[in-house]
């Protein structure tokens, strides 16, 4: 992986970047690289997330995911963190069988329960504290689906959770198998421990490749953003966010990364916005949003940059035909992923034309590997982002009253879980 940081340069973008404020933005990088390495070796809370699986790790992992080897589906049930991590690897890497409840949309449910095979497919419900109540009223709802099509949920069912709370205790209860949620990583940070892996080792992802990718990510964190993409990206982005770039668009040239733009604004929203800090981040797909997006990005309020995902090489040798046409001959045996990199360049250039800054981030195929070091980079930046301003990555509060208000609703407790039936000031319009 590798990133090109010229179209966010003063030269090119405005706002922009200066050379004297890279130097001293990387030496700001080394200094916090210096404080936090050992806080990553030594596995601290949120920390660890960097350090990749050792080898005795991996090997118990593999071990005890080895009995769930018989299933051809794993519906993972969770929420947030929870849940996009391993959507994210499998949908990426085009691992089929991995299907995904992460919201209690009722027809959603509904449908999505009706086509699954039960007799063939795992329940694998994770949640960090165990008391996630949109996780836990879906599982609750499969397992009754399951009791009526007369499945053994209990054979069928995989819980993901720390060592404590109410998850942790059904498994007791029922003998379920345990997957332990590492409590020093928060879930959006997870999707390169167990929690992640999990439905991606089952249904026959390459674990190996995949760490190999996060090791050479580990390994690129030299404490430089000229010798690092990954401190690189989050020491550009916060910079160019201090110079009033409020939100990052997220554009791959790749479908496959389409879930992945959901995990990074995950990443991005619940670890940076905190103190009235935090770039937005937004999604869109290449060249789909050249179409509709890219006016905005153009011609609208310069707050905003883009950052592009490219794609080396797509394995593939999909070409145009011939055709017989004046108006498309242009087009006549033209590799479609080379039209693709032509529609990435002019929409780089025209971005640049008009002073927009942007990035681009290179990764040479999609594959274990390469998106193994582009999730862990993407990690890394986060992180160095929230130590360059100072605040908590790894903390929630804003997510936590939310999830302390709907209990306070359902419950009727008091205190500020009350607050949310008050919060709101109602002025209907309409009928």
């Amino acid at each position: 992986m590798r990133i090109d940081i010229g179209n966010s340069m003063d030269s090119v973008s405005s706002p922009g970047l200066t050379p004297d404020m890279l130097d001293s933005l990387d030496s700001k990088v080394r200094h916090i690289h210096r404080l936090i390495a050992p806080k990553i070796n030594n596995r601290d809370f949120g920390y660890t997330a960097l350090n990749p699986l050792n080898p005795d790790e991996l090997k118990n992992f593999q071990d005890f995911i080895d009995q769930f080897s018989n299933f051809s589906n794993v519906l993972t049930i969770g929420i947030g963190g929870s849940a996009l991590g391993s959507a994210t690897l499998s949908r990426t890497l085009g691992i089929s069988g991995h299907i995904v409840l992460d919201n209690i949309d009722p027809s959603h449910i509904s449908t999505t329960l009706s086509a699954i095979d039960f007799k063939d497919t795992l329940v694998n419900i994770v949640s960090l504290s165990g008391g996630t109540l949109e996780t836990i009223s879906n599982f609750f709802l499969v397992r009754d689906f399951m009791k009526k099509q007369n499945i053994d949920w209990e054979s069928h069912t995989l819980v993901t959770t720390s060592s404590s709370g109410p998850l942790y205790e059904l498994s007791k209860k029922h003998n379920l198998p345990l997957l332990p949620f590492p409590e020093n990583i928060p879930g959006r940070f997870s999707v390169l421990s167990p929690v992640g892996l999990a439905p991606f080792a089952i249904l026959g992802g390459s674990i190996e490749e995949l760490i190999k990718g996060v090791r050479s990510g580990f390994n690129s964190l030299s404490g430089s953003i000229y010798d690092s993409p990954a401190y690189a990206f989050g020491a550009v982005t916060t910079e160019l966010s201090n110079m009033g770039i409020s939100a990052n668009s997220v554009m791959p040239y790749s479908e496959n990364l389409e879930t992945f733009t959901e995990w990074f604004a995950q990443l991005w929203s619940e670890s940076l916005g905190k103190n009235s800090l935090g770039q937005i981040p937004t999604r869109a797909m290449g060249a789909t949003d050249q179409h509709s997006q890219l006016q905005l990005y153009r011609a609208g309020k310069r707050n905003l940059m883009v950052t592009f995902i490219d794609i080396l090489d797509h394995q593939t040798s999909l070409s145009i035909p011939s055709i017989e046409s004046d108006d498309f001959n242009y087009l006549s045996n033209i590799r479609i992923d080379s039209l693709l990199k032509k529609e990435l360049q002019t929409t780089e250039a025209s971005l640049a034309d008009v002073g927009c800054p942007s990035v681009r981030v290179e990764l040479e195929q999609i594959s274990p590997f390469c998106i193994g070091e582009l999730l862990h980079g993407c990690m890394a930046s986060c992180i160095l982002s929230a130590e360059l301003q100072e605040i908590n990555g790894f903390d929630q509060p804003a997510v936590e009253w939310g999830k302390r208000a709907l209990k306070g609703m359902l419950t009727g407790d008091q205190g500020i879980e009350s607050q949310a039936t008050q919060s709101k000031n109602q002025y209907w319009i309409g009928g």
